[in-house]
């Protein structure tokens, strides 16, 4: 629920100066007193650019919250974004906002509180949030980030209130956030009077609940076929994963030392739901990020999860061959339905080598 504070700054007449946005505050309480009171200011340059250095690469599809003096908004255009979507709901700024943004192709503007991006599709690379007495901000940011930042690696910036690196509640009480130092001059004002500031970046990556290979790939068994006058015959036959039986044999591959092609029987196979899939070279295999991959790196054969390989990286083939990994793409808003195979030994998919075991 919106502070007495929060209600104010929205319905305040902003001023607009050359070096700060100010309005006057009618609050008055144990944090604030009446008087005017500073929205943002150009000092503020050197971290705005700062953020938008750790979050933004070149071709990045990214979310901007909060206008303000478009100083940020600047230093984002600086990287040359594919997109920039900028919310901004203070009926102030926003024509500001709207003439700041004429003849920027690759602006969309948002007029209204970020977190009404929820409903909408698409995802994006980078998120800033530089927004003022927003009284969604920490009861909904990090959720607002897992639905619609969860690109593998999707960096996430904000400012930091407390200028410092411990504050749990500044850091949305996320783990894994880092920061970079900088010496900052303010002069008095409202909001922020150290000479140090903190510039926090989280790298989001996808928390999996569940892991598998998307369904329709193709296994490899064994059919025997009867013949009433001959010796049965068995014969090599694909079948789709989600198919697949429990104790039905499948072809597997121990030791890539020592390659040796062996029929062994899988212990379970488990389907379930999912959302945010890796497919390697169009479609050549699709699975979670987390499942646990065989690749070729630098001359060696290793595991590593599908969300840690890189174009570059080899693949084995049951014909005793290798691909090399062309292409990697993330779909994070498709809904797919997945398998799991466990069995003890590594087994193939779609002609590929991957884990098996336990955790496979």
């Amino acid at each position: 629920m919106a502070t007495d504070f929060q209600k104010g700054y929205k319905k305040a007449k902003l001023t607009f100066e050359g070096d700060k946005i100010t309005f006057q505050n009618e609050v008055s309480n144990w944090k604030f007193s009446p008087g005017t009171m500073e929205v943002m200011m150009d000092w503020e340059q050197p971290i705005m650019e700062k953020m938008a250095e750790v979050a933004v690469s070149e071709g990045d599809h990214v979310l901007e919250c909060g206008f303000g003096m478009g100083i940020l908004s600047d230093a984002i255009q600086a990287k040359n974004p594919a997109s920039h979507t900028i919310c901004e709901n203070h009926p102030d700024i926003i024509p500001k906002l709207r003439a700041w943004a004429e003849g920027k192709s690759n602006v969309i503007l948002h007029e209204d509180r970020w977190f009404t991006l929820i409903e909408q599709t698409g995802r994006y690379d980078a998120i800033l949030m530089d927004t003022y007495a927003d009284d969604d901000l920490h009861q909904k940011f990090a959720y607002f980030c897992r639905n619609k930042g969860a690109k593998s690696g999707c960096k996430i910036t904000w400012w930091n209130f407390s200028g410092d690196t411990i504050s749990d509640y500044m850091k949305f009480y996320w783990n894994d956030v880092s920061f970079t130092q900088l010496d900052v001059d303010p002069p008095l004002n409202s909001y922020y009077n150290k000479d140090v500031y903190h510039v926090p970046l989280k790298v989001l990556t996808p928390n999996p609940t569940t892991y598998g290979i998307v369904n329709g790939a193709k296994v490899y068994t064994k059919k025997i076929i009867h013949s009433p006058t001959e010796d049965d015959k068995i014969e090599e036959v694909e079948v789709n994963i989600e198919t697949l039986s429990t104790k039905r044999k499948v072809l597997t591959c121990e030791d890539l030392s020592n390659p040796s092609l062996l029929y062994k029987e899988c212990e379970y196979v488990w389907s379930m739901g999912c959302r945010g899939v890796y497919t390697i070279n169009n479609g050549l295999i699709t699975t979670t990020g987390n499942y646990p991959m065989i690749i070729k790196r630098s001359g060696s054969w290793i595991e590593k999860n599908m969300n840690e390989l890189v174009v570059g990286d080899k693949l084995y083939k049951k014909d005793n061959t290798e691909v090399e990994i062309t292409k990697i793409e993330f779909d994070g808003d498709t809904r797919n339905t997945i398998a799991r195979v466990d069995i003890d030994n590594n087994y193939f998919v779609n002609d590929i080598l991957v884990k098996g075991g336990s955790d496979g």
